[in-house]
C-alpha cells in the first residue's frame, strides 16, 4: 500500500511538472503563427555542410512608407500594418479603406487573407479594377502616383470550398515610393499556360521538402517556365497561414508564376483508401486533368504514389490521380468542357518522386549564378524555413536518403529514355528556346524572302532597263532611218531642182541663141533687100 502511494505521488508530480511542456508542444504551431512577419529576406548563409544545415529566417519591412490607414466601419486599422500574416481583419462588402501617405505612393502591396475576387481601387475621381488574377499577395503599380487612395471591399463571392469565409479578410497594406521595391515583394505573373514543368504538390511545404530542387534549378537558374499546382487547401484547417507560407517559400526559391491553389481539404491518412474517404477520386482526377490541359506542360512531376514519401495517404492519393490525369489529358472523350476550353494534351515526359531503380538525379550541389553561388539545396532549405508553422516537424530538405528531393523516376516518356539522367528536360527544348528558334527561323525566312524579293526586283529592274534601252535604240534607229530617208529625199529634190534649173537655163540659152540667130538672119535679109 505504501509503495502504491509513492508511485501515485511520483506519477502525479511528473504529470504536473511536464504538463506545461506538453501543452507548449501541442500549441507550438499556433504559437508560431503570431511570430510570422510579412516579408521574408532572401539572404542565405554561406555554404555549410549540405544535409545538416538550416538557416535563420529573417522577416522584416524594408523601405516601406509610413502610412495612415482608416476604415469606414470604424475598425482598428493597426492590424493592417503590424508585419504579421497571423493577424487579419474581417471586412464587410462596401467597406472603404483609406490609405494616405505624406510621400506620394508609387506602388501598393496588399496581403489578403482569403480567396480574392475582383475589387476596386479609387484615386480621386478615377476607379480601377484589380484582383483579376486572385493573388493572395498582390503587388500593384499604381496607375498614378498619389498621396491618398481608397480600397473598396468587394463581396466575398463564392467561398464555398472554404469553411467559414463569408467575408473578405485583409492582413497587411504596404506602400512604396518607387518601383524599386525590396526583393521580398512578390510580383507574381499569372498562371503559365505553356509551362516547361508542371509540379504537383499535395500540401504547402511538400513543394520544398520533396520537390525543392525544381524551382531554383529550372525557373531561377535556367529561366525555364515552372508552374506549381497544389492539391489541398489549408483555409479549412487551424493553420490557414500555410497558404501564405507556400507563397513566401516559392518566391524565395525563385518562382515566377502564381501557383494553382488546391481545393481539397487537408486531412491526414496513411493509405490511399483512407484519403479517398474524404476526397472523391473522380473529382481528384478531373481537377488534375484540367490543370494539365490548361498548362500544356512538357514535363509533369508528382509525388511518391507508392509510399507517399514518409507514408502520407494524401500523397499517395494525389500522385496516383496524377497518373490517371496524364492519361486523361490526352483522351478525346474525357471531360469535353475542358477540351473545349484548353484542348487535349499529350504530356511528353512524366516523372514521379523517388520510384525508380535507375533514377534521374538532379544536381542540387552545383553553385547557382542566380543565387550568387548558393546551391539549390541551400535555397530549398531556406525556402522551407518560410513554412514556420511546420518547423516543429522532424523534416528537412535533403538531396540524399529515403526522401531525396533530387531523385526522380521517369514513369512515362514520348521522347525516348533519359540517358544522362540528370535533367528532367532531357530530350526536350524549352518553350522559350522553341520561341527563340521560331523567331530566328522566321527572321531567316524573312531575310531570305527579302533577299529573293530584292534579287527579283533587281532582275526586273535590269530587264526593264535593258528593254528600255532596246526600245530607245529601236526608236533611235527608226529616227535615223527616217532622217536618212529624209536626207535621201532632199538630195533627189535638189538634183531635180538643179536639173530643172539647168534645163531652164539651157532652154533659156537655146531660146536666146535662137532669137539671136533669128534676129541676125532677119538683119541679113534686110541688108540684102536694101542693096
Amino acid at each position: 500500500m505504501y509503495i502504491k502511494e509513492i508511485i501515485k505521488k511520483t506519477i502525479k508530480k511528473i504529470l504536473v511538472s511536464t504538463a506545461p511542456l506538453m501543452l507548449a508542444f501541442l500549441m507550438l504551431p499556433l504559437n508560431a503563427l503570431a511570430a510570422i512577419k510579412v516579408p521574408v529576406d532572401t539572404s542565405i548563409e554561406p555554404n555549410k555542410d549540405a544535409g545538416t544545415d538550416l538557416y535563420e529566417s529573417k522577416c522584416y519591412y524594408h523601405n516601406a512608407l509610413p502610412l495612415k490607414i482608416s476604415i469606414s466601419s470604424g475598425q482598428d486599422s493597426s492590424v493592417l500594418h503590424d508585419e504579421k500574416y497571423s493577424t487579419s481583419i474581417k471586412l464587410d462588402e462596401g467597406t472603404l479603406i483609406t490609405v494616405s501617405s505624406e510621400t506620394k505612393m508609387h506602388s501598393l502591396y496588399i496581403i489578403w487573407d482569403c480567396m480574392v475576387p475582383e475589387w476596386t481601387l479609387k484615386i480621386g475621381d478615377n476607379s480601377y479594377t484589380y484582383g483579376k488574377n486572385n493573388f493572395l499577395h498582390e503587388y500593384i503599380e499604381l496607375p498614378e502616383e498619389t498621396n491618398e487612395l481608397t480600397i473598396v471591399i468587394p463581396n466575398a463571392g463564392d467561398q464555398t470550398p472554404i469553411k467559414g469565409l463569408n467575408k473578405m479578410r485583409m492582413s497587411d497594406i504596404i506602400a512604396f515610393d518607387s518601383a524599386d521595391v525590396p526583393v521580398w515583394v512578390q510580383k507574381w505573373e499569372p498562371v503559365c499556360e505553356e509551362a516547361d514543368i508542371l509540379a504537383f504538390s499535395t500540401h504547402s511545404d511538400d513543394e520544398q521538402i520533396f520537390l525543392g530542387g525544381i524551382t531554383p534549378i529550372y525557373q531561377a537558374e535556367k529561366n525555364m517556365r515552372v508552374q506549381f499546382a497544389f492539391f489541398t487547401t489549408h483555409w479549412n484547417t487551424y493553420e490557414p497561414i500555410r497558404e501564405h507560407e507556400k507563397l513566401n517559400g516559392l518566391w524565395l526559391a525563385g518562382a515566377k508564376y502564381y501557383p494553382i491553389m488546391g481545393i481539397f481539404e487537408d486531412a491526414y491518412s496513411t493509405t490511399y483508401e483512407g484519403a479517398a474517404q474524404s476526397i472523391n477520386e473522380d473529382e481528384a482526377a478531373l481537377f488534375e486533368t484540367q490543370i494539365i490541359r490548361r498548362v500544356h506542360p512538357q514535363v509533369v512531376v508528382t509525388q511518391d504514389y507508392l509510399k507517399g514519401e514518409y507514408g502520407h495517404g494524401q500523397h499517395i492519393f494525389m500522385a496516383t490521380n496524377t497518373i490517371k490525369a496524364v492519361d486523361n489529358a490526352a483522351d478525346e472523350n474525357y471531360d469535353p468542357d475542358s477540351i473545349s476550353k484548353y484542348g487535349t494534351w499529350t504530356v511528353p515526359k512524366f516523372y514521379v518522386h523517388l520510384n525508380s531503380d535507375d533514377p534521374t538525379l538532379l544536381d542540387m550541389r552545383a553553385p547557382l549564378e542566380s543565387f550568387g553561388g548558393k546551391r539549390a539545396i541551400d535555397v530549398a532549405r531556406q525556402a522551407y524555413l518560410c513554412h514556420q508553422t511546420q518547423q516543429w516537424c522532424d523534416f528537412s530538405v535533403d538531396d540524399y536518403g529515403p526522401y531525396s528531393a533530387a531523385k526522380w523516376g521517369l514513369y512515362k516518356s514520348n521522347v525516348g529514355p533519359d540517358v544522362a539522367k540528370n535533367d528532367l528536360m532531357e530530350n526536350l527544348v524549352s518553350y522559350d528556346e522553341q520561341e527563340r528558334i521560331r523567331l530566328e527561323e522566321e527572321e531567316a525566312l524573312r531575310l531570305e524572302e527579302e533577299k529573293k524579293k530584292a534579287e527579283e526586283e533587281e532582275k526586273a529592274r535590269l530587264e526593264k532597263e535593258a528593254l528600255e534601252k532596246e526600245e530607245a535604240k529601236k526608236e533611235t534607229d527608226s529616227k535615223d532611218k527616217e532622217k536618212t530617208k529624209d536626207e535621201a529625199s532632199l538630195s533627189g529634190t535638189e538634183i531635180f531642182v538643179i536639173v530643172a534649173i539647168v534645163v531652164i537655163v539651157l532652154m533659156a540659152g537655146g531660146f536666146a541663141a535662137y532669137f539671136i540667130v533669128s534676129n541676125n538672119q532677119k538683119k541679113k535679109r534686110r541688108r540684102k533687100r536694101r542693096r
